[in-house]
């Protein structure tokens, strides 16, 4: 525990008159200039819990020692009292300025002494305490955050793979999404930070939340879903459905999540089949009302439809998948989504061939 008073004076008498003052209070050291003050922390930091720095003294004086412990921290760690003259009044804001936490004027009053030593303990001891129990909270916060993220993949993985199941699709395309959708996003932070806001958290969030798009398919008919060939209109309306069923399906798992987890994924399953002219589905959102999480899945998706193989079609080449979603053929993106998906075309290329066949 810390509970030594260091006093660095050259007077002795004014060591002899501090130390017969706490005498029975505290462990009192003392030394004669700044350099032994110096040294005797290095040795003992962990005991001492005050000081006391005379402003005059030979070797170094306690206007430099003052600097030198602000600027090594520790006078966030120990408070220092500055004891100066009537000749050094002028300097008084100057040792505030410089961490001290206290002045006092000689000759030293014993009351006055006693009391500023005591009150300014207690301000450092219940900092100290404050700081532990902050720094424990947030530990215990980060490591429930931990936990959190960890069971929302878990759970995201688990309900993507019932999905990946029941549509008989290759689980490549899940892991194609998350990847296009977390490049897309992070271009996005880098290139246009003050348009979206998109901190390095959400992108995490939005590349976990992006397998959950499709899961409305758990809720569409077999005889839709696993119809070959092209859909009529009608089963086509059928299977539109799937993005506010699986809106439904994420309000029976929201208390499990994150309140920001299950907006986004809500914002990405039931809008990412909106397109920037309003030509798209549930709701014929325009432009930027149309989240921009939902705006980055759904254009990944798009890509990945194009470059994979349909029972009524074959796969794209990539190039040529590229070159539909950049002239509009798969549905309108924003010009900053566009400019961002082909800033990251070679990293999206190289990833999604990992994954092709």
């Amino acid at each position: 525990m810390r509970d030594t008073i260091l006093i660095a004076d050259d007077a002795q008498e004014v060591r002899m008159q501090l130390s017969e003052m706490l005498y029975g209070k505290h462990t009192v050291a003392s030394v004669s200039n700044g350099r032994e003050a110096m040294e005797y922390l290095q040795a003992h930091h962990k005991e001492v819990a005050l000081l006391m720095i005379d402003m005059h003294m030979p070797v170094i004086d306690g206007r430099a020692l003052l600097k030198v412990l602000k600027l090594k921290g520790i006078t966030k760690r120990i408070p220092v009292i500055m004891l100066i003259d009537n000749e050094d009044i002028s300097y008084v804001e100057e040792c505030y300025n410089n961490g001290a936490s206290e002045v006092l004027l000689k000759p030293l009053l014993p009351a006055i002494v006693i009391s500023r030593i005591k009150n300014v303990l207690e301000v450092y001891r219940s900092k100290a305490k404050l700081e532990d129990i902050i720094n424990t909270q947030t530990a215990q916060i980060q490591e429930k955050n931990r936990e959190l993220e960890a069971f929302n993949d878990r759970l995201t993985e688990v309900m993507s793979s019932i999905v990946e199941f029941r549509n008989l699709e290759s689980s490549s395309h899940i892991k194609k999404i998350k990847g296009m959708s977390r490049m897309i996003a992070e271009t996005i932070t880098k290139i246009y930070p003050d348009d979206y806001n998109i901190t390095p958290e959400q992108v995490d969030v939005i590349a976990s939340a992006s397998a959950l798009h499709d899961i409305g398919m758990i809720a569409i008919p077999d005889s839709v879903l696993l119809k070959p060939g092209k859909l009529t209109p009608d089963e086509f309306e059928v299977v539109k459905s799937h993005t506010t069923l699986g809106c439904e399906i994420l309000r029976q798992i929201e208390e499990l999540q994150s309140p920001e987890y299950i907006k986004i994924s809500y914002n990405i399953c039931r809008y990412h089949h909106e397109r920037f002219d309003g030509s798209g589905y549930p709701e014929h959102l325009k432009g930027e009302n149309i989240p921009v999480e939902a705006q980055i899945v759904g254009l990944a998706d798009s890509y990945d439809s194009l470059i994979s193989e349909r029972t009524y079609r074959d796969a794209f080449d990539m190039k040529k998948a590229y070159s539909m979603i950049m002239n509009g053929e798969a549905g309108a993106f924003s010009e900053r989504l566009l400019d961002c998906f082909s800033r990251s075309q070679t990293l999206i290329e190289n990833y999604c061939k990992q994954y092709s066949g």
